[in-house]
């Protein structure tokens, strides 16, 4: 059995051997160059190629007198606080279910990191519906969590009193040089965590949604809680859906933390605080107390439904701003503070949410770590019954592919096949949306077919 290490590069990919027999590979994909304009916050640098390095196991059957092997597993718990765990290894998290707390103190090193990842074809789930404690705490320094589920299977969703912590957090970095990749977090309370001083944090390309619960003030729980001291916060090529609070909350209390050097790019977010029936929150918010400095708003997408309204992306005020290329539609469209220092402020576009004299409007977002894999953003204003996307950057031909609505990431597979090289069809007849763990149906809209987003996947 070998296991070749993942090539820890900022904005490419290395292949990845899962193991013997059943191997996927990554093609590495290359992320624009953006950091040559001077007000947008400095980015990771590539970290020096790993050496190969073993790798370990966790099972939900594990136990304690295990040696981490694939035969003789360990429990997650004591996976985690092993010191056999080194820089450069990979521990690979068999599929089952894992009842939460659980705290990650494993260290990693420059160009070595430690590697906690779902093994390839399972579902590895981490539910925090027993404790009131963050469900998991990355306490680490360069530790990478890696295509885990997390969920929480209490069906508590409202209190009677006003409780910031009524739902436990279920990722919260406490460490520096960590990232979150390709995660599944849903109907928690706070889905990500992060204390300000740590830096060169990074959350790419995950799926979010059903988070939080009901106060009598308003909806809590936002899927993403940023603040940074210094920075790096990187969160790019996420989809933040359907939450109580916020999609993505950039906010501090004064003396609490700062709002410096935050990045947000290639994100998709949309109907976020539809769960609350109290009015709905911001897509993305800049909100402060403490003034932004150093903000990155790039290339990220939204959407509000015609029958929500409130903010949808909100810049908030502050020092330094890059804010382009944005496509933000519906609620109120895009709203920005009082910013100075350097400001760019170009090629964003607002629209409503019924812009029926608009043409459709297709992103692919490629995956910056697996190759073959992307999210698709489809504005179909017309309501066509389906759509022609170019997947040509993201398979190649011959690959099978598999495609999902990610808001029905468990259900059959909206399109599949073997690629040709040419367009794909998508139809576009929408979903229902994802109904929260403790209730009997979802509040927020049903968005096809005039909008949705797309999961697509080499199989």
């Amino acid at each position: 059995m070998s296991l070749t290490r993942i090539l820890w590069m900022v904005g490419t990919v290395a292949a990845l051997a899962a193991c013997a027999g059943e191997q996927t590979v990554t093609d590495p994909v290359t992320v624009p160059d953006t950091t040559s304009t001077p007000s947008q916050p400095p980015q990771p640098q590539p970290q020096p190629q790993p050496t190969s390095h073993s790798g370990f196991f966790a099972s939900s059957s594990g136990s304690t007198s295990g040696d981490g092997s694939e035969s003789k597993p360990w429990s997650l718990a004591m996976a985690l606080s092993s010191g056999r765990i080194q820089a450069g290894d990979t521990l690979w998290v068999r599929g089952g279910t894992y009842m939460a707390p659980f705290v990650v103190t494993l260290n990693g090193q420059a160009g070595k990191p430690i590697v906690i990842r779902a093994y390839p074809g399972e579902r590895a789930i981490i539910d925090g519906g027993q404790t009131t404690r963050d469900n998991l705490k990355v306490s680490g320094t360069y530790v990478v969590v890696w295509g885990l589920e997390f969920t929480n299977s209490s069906s508590s969703r409202t209190t009677s009193i006003i409780n910031h912590d009524y739902r436990a957090d279920q990722i919260v970095n406490n460490g520096s040089h960590n990232k979150y990749i390709n995660l599944i977090v849903h109907d928690g309370g706070t889905g990500f965590y992060n204390f300000s001083q740590f830096t060169d944090v990074e959350v790419t390309g995950g799926i979010w949604y059903n988070i939080g619960w009901q106060a009598p003030d308003r909806g809590h729980g936002h899927a993403l809680y940023l603040k940074s001291d210094n920075g790096p916060v990187v969160v790019r090529d996420n989809v933040v859906f359907n939450q109580f609070g916020f999609g993505f909350h950039i906010y501090s209390n004064t003396g609490d933390g700062l709002l410096n050097n935050i990045r947000a790019e290639g994100n998709v977010s949309f109907d976020n605080g539809s769960l609350s029936p109290m009015g709905t929150s911001a897509n993305i918010g800049n909100l402060g107390e403490m003034l932004a400095q150093n903000l990155g708003m790039v290339a990220n997408m939204t959407y509000m439904a015609p029958s929500l309204s409130g903010d949808n992306l909100t810049l908030g005020s502050g020092s330094g701003l890059t804010a382009t290329d944005n496509f933000v539609v519906g609620g109120n469209g895009l709203t920005k503070g009082s910013w100075s220092g350097s400001v760019t402020d170009r090629n964003n576009t607002v629209l409503g949410a019924a812009h029926s004299s608009q043409s459709t409007k297709v992103f692919v977002r490629p995956n910056p770590y697996e190759g073959g894999r992307a999210h698709i953003v489809v504005y179909n204003w017309s309501g066509q019954s389906s759509v022609s996307v170019d997947l040509g950057n993201v398979l190649q031909s011959g690959d099978h592919y598999v495609i999902r609505n990610v808001q029905n990431l468990r259900g059959s597979p909206v399109a599949s096949g073997t690629f040709d090289g040419g367009s794909v069809s998508i139809p576009m007849g929408g979903v229902t949306p994802p109904t929260p763990v403790g209730l009997g149906s979802s509040r927020a809209p049903m968005t096809g077919p005039y909008f949705d987003v797309f999961v697509v996947t080499r199989e």
